[in-house]
């Protein structure tokens, strides 16, 4: 499996998962008044990342080399960044309040904010090199059960 052809996918995932992930955001809020809050973001990176390593690992038979996950993950947190920008943007177009965060922006000041952006950059990327592993590592004891029933 290329670099090229896991990122792509990836961002795929990325995409149709944020998606849910509004679309759940919404279905929830205005039916049951619950919010899934900021911390449901995560999600997000974390259902690609899995789907990153079983295909990984489908493809490979093998689980990916721990430096090729760190570097995947630093992959990952732009192509995260760049759809969720995306979508932000596409919401704020129909529904406004693009002001008002920049507003909130310019309240904290460029040093906060630089420091915010460095923090979620550290927690996507440690989440998306885990969770690449732990796809691997799923997809890799599923494919074990498999051959294993299946020499029964």
């Amino acid at each position: 499996m290329t670099t090229a052809a896991l990122l792509k996918r990836y961002a795929i995932v990325a995409a149709i998962t944020l998606v849910a992930l509004l679309i759940l955001a919404i279905v929830l809020e205005s039916y049951f008044g619950l919010e899934i809050g900021s911390g449901g973001s995560i999600v997000g990176a974390l259902v690609p990342a899995l789907d990153a390593g079983q295909n990984y690992a489908r493809q490979t038979k093998s689980k990916p080399e721990s430096g090729y996950m760190w570097k995947m993950a630093a992959l990952f947190v732009p192509i995260n960044a760049a759809i969720g920008a995306v979508l932000f943007l596409l919401i704020a177009a129909v529904f406004g309040g693009l002001g008002d965060i920049a507003a909130v922006f310019a309240e904290l000041g460029f040093g906060i904010t630089l420091v915010i952006v460095a923090v979620m950059f550290v927690i996507y990327w440690l989440a998306g090199r885990f969770f690449m592993g732990f796809g691997a590592k799923n997809e890799l004891k599923l494919q074990e059960k498999l051959a294993a029933k299946k020499g029964e």
